[in-house]
C-alpha cells in the first residue's frame, strides 16, 4: 500500500501505520497502556528547557509520515525544525513505544530501524510486563533500564518505578 492509499482510508477505531508498504492495524489501547504513555507524555511536557538545541515539541500519539509511512509512536519529541506540510516529515528526534500484545517483536524491530534510517536520535522501548525500558541510540547500542534512566537527551533522570508502574 502507497501513503496515498493509506491516507484515503476511512478513519477508524484504534490505531493504523503503514510501515514499509503493510498496513499495521492496531485495536484501540488499554487502560494500562494508556496510563504510561499518558506519564510518559505529562513528564516530557513539564520538562521546562530542553538541553539540546535539536528537541522540538512533546507528542502524544503523533503521526510522522516517514518514506512512504506513517509511523505513529506512542509518545514522541519532533526536532526542533521538524520539517512538516500537513503532516511531520521525517522522523522524530526520540519516539517511545509502549509495548503491548498487538505489536509483534519483529514490527516493533523494523520501527526502530525506520526511525534511526531517518534521523531519530533515539527511540525508547518500554514493557509493562517486565517493567523494563530499552533505550535505543543512533549508533546501534542500546541499554536495558529498570529502576531510573539519566537521560543525557533531555538532561532528566526518570524514575521508571513511578513512569512504568
Amino acid at each position: 500500500m502507497t501513503f496515498t492509499e493509506f491516507e484515503k482510508l476511512p478513519e477508524t477505531a484504534g490505531k493504523c501505520e503503514l510501515l514499509e508498504g503493510e498496513l499495521v492495524e492496531l485495536p484501540p489501547a488499554k487502560n494500562r497502556h494508556n496510563e504510561i504513555a499518558q506519564r510518559f507524555f505529562e513528564l516530557l511536557r513539564a520538562i521546562p528547557s530542553w538541553p539540546t538545541a535539536g528537541l522540538g515539541k512533546v507528542h502524544h500519539e503523533w503521526g510522522y509520515r516517514i518514506g512512504d509511512g506513517w509511523l505513529q509512536p506512542d509518545v514522541s519529541i519532533a526536532k526542533k525544525d521538524q520539517q512538516a506540510d500537513e503532516y511531520y516529515i521525517g522522523a522524530p528526534a526520540l519516539a517511545i513505544e509502549v509495548i503491548s500484545n498487538e505489536k509483534t517483536a519483529d514490527k516493533v524491530d523494523r520501527k526502530i530501524a525506520l526511525y534511526f534510517q531517518d534521523g531519530a536520535e533515539q527511540v525508547w522501548v518500554v514493557y509493562p510486563e517486565s517493567r523494563r525500558m530499552w533505550v535505543y541510540f543512533s549508533d546501534g547500542t542500546a541499554e536495558v533500564h529498570t529502576v531510573s534512566y539519566n537521560s543525557k537527551l533531555l538532561g532528566v533522570t526518570l524514575d521508571l518505578v513511578e513512569l512504568i508502574g
